[in-house]
């Protein structure tokens, strides 16, 4: 469904809002959802199974609105439901907590309404997002759309409270939402308990045997132009012209680009060579669940580094696309070269450099500061950490 279709159904469901404002709330039962409604995954994914798992006294229930995902979580055994069936929304206006990596689309936004929305986001951000975000959504409608007609729509409303990763995740959360500082809680992040998937057997199920490369690197795009941009992967002949040292050096390189991204030239070069395949959602629907067998990270603007740093492992930025992203796409938060947790490159021929550099050790401070500044959560405790967080604060003596 595309933006402006989004706008318009929520203006049809309108009446709804005032159901949930006189509907008296469940603190005990808390809703999940994430991506719009389009998927179950990241956080909320994770943070639902810990509390559906541990925590019987808690009615746990997955939102969406895709009948495949309703029927994926069923089949794990929990409880879900489509976000705007009757049942959907007999839940919403019971709940007392909405848990989502988005907007309160991700679930009934407007039975919804009354009740705590909590924003458990999608990663730290290094993408502005929210009202630090340059956006162009609805063309030269955008500026009008975003200082009068959003606040009408009740999947455009604020969270009340952002769990975030670390300080700098705070500092743009905070930014991003108009949040005080005390309601965005550093507490990690609940997808980080992917990074205990057997990853090998994961891997081999789709026909790659990690025990026959020296290494494998994760390219990890990001989207453009808030889902409209594409990105040549290949960058004309430049991957292709890498396979020698990928031989070389006994290397495969796994490309998983953001759900929302276009790719090209990446297909047919994936058919002619073992040594980069594709490892799209569709075979590999958690990415973190890669990234314990990936030795290399290769990204963008994306906020998988952030959560690649848990691992302490090389990190090789990218960006082909630099000038444009900062000045006419949504932007980014700090400096890209000085933050950069290793080598910053802008093409396909500058890995084996990058590479060696990172071989020499000349990156390696860098990488220990930024793994200092956004993993230092990660304990294995961060499901525990929220779900004692969220009990403080929205059970039985709702703040």
């Amino acid at each position: 469904m595309n933006y402006l279709a989004r706008l318009l159904q929520q203006l049809g469901w309108l009446p709804l809002c005032l159901l949930g404002l006189l509907s008296s709330r469940d603190d005990r039962l808390w809703v999940f959802g994430a991506w719009l409604g389009r998927q179950y995954a990241d956080n909320t994914r994770y943070l639902y199974r810990h509390v559906r798992d541990h925590d019987p006294d808690i009615r746990a229930v997955w939102l969406s609105h895709s009948p495949e995902v309703v029927k994926q979580v069923r089949d794990e055994g929990g409880e879900a439901a489509l976000a705007y069936s009757l049942a959907g929304i007999r839940i919403s206006l019971r709940a007392r907590l909405f848990l989502v990596t988005h907007t309160s689309e991700d679930v009934n936004a407007h039975a919804s309404v009354g009740g705590a929305l909590v924003n458990l986001t999608h990663g730290t951000p290094l993408k502005r997002v929210g009202r630090d975000a340059r956006s162009s959504r609805l063309g030269v409608l955008t500026p009008l759309f975003d200082r009068y007609l959003r606040h009408l729509l009740p999947g455009k409303r604020g969270p009340e409270r952002v769990l975030v990763a670390s300080g700098v995740g705070r500092q743009r959360m905070t930014s991003a939402y108009g949040l005080p500082t005390e309601r965005v809680p550093v507490l990690g992040y609940p997808r980080w308990a992917a990074f205990h998937t057997d990853t090998a057997s994961l891997l081999r199920r789709e026909g790659i045997e990690p025990r026959h490369y020296k290494g494998i690197v994760l390219y990890a795009p990001t989207l453009r132009q808030q889902g409209r941009g594409g990105l040549d992967v290949a960058q004309g002949d430049r991957l292709e012209a890498l396979l020698p040292w990928l031989e070389q050096e006994q290397l495969i390189l796994l490309v998983r680009g953001h759900v929302d991204l276009t790719m090209t030239g990446v297909e047919g070069l994936a058919g002619r060579t073992s040594r980069v395949v594709q490892a799209s959602s569709d075979r590999f629907p958690d990415v973190n669940e890669l990234m314990p067998e990936v030795d290399v990270l290769i990204t963008d603007y994306s906020s998988l580094m952030f959560d690649y740093a848990c691992f302490k492992r090389p990190i090789i930025l990218m960006a082909p696309d630099l000038d444009d992203y900062l000045h006419r796409d949504v932007g980014i938060y700090g400096d890209y070269f000085e933050d950069a947790p290793g080598p910053v490159i802008s093409d396909w021929s500058q890995v084996p450099a990058a590479w060696l550099e990172i071989a020499e050790g000349q990156h390696d401070q860098r990488l220990a500061r930024f793994t200092a500044r956004h993993a230092a959560m990660n304990d294995g405790r961060e499901c525990e950490r929220v779900t004692t967080y969220l009990r403080e604060h929205y059970q039985d003596h709702h703040k």
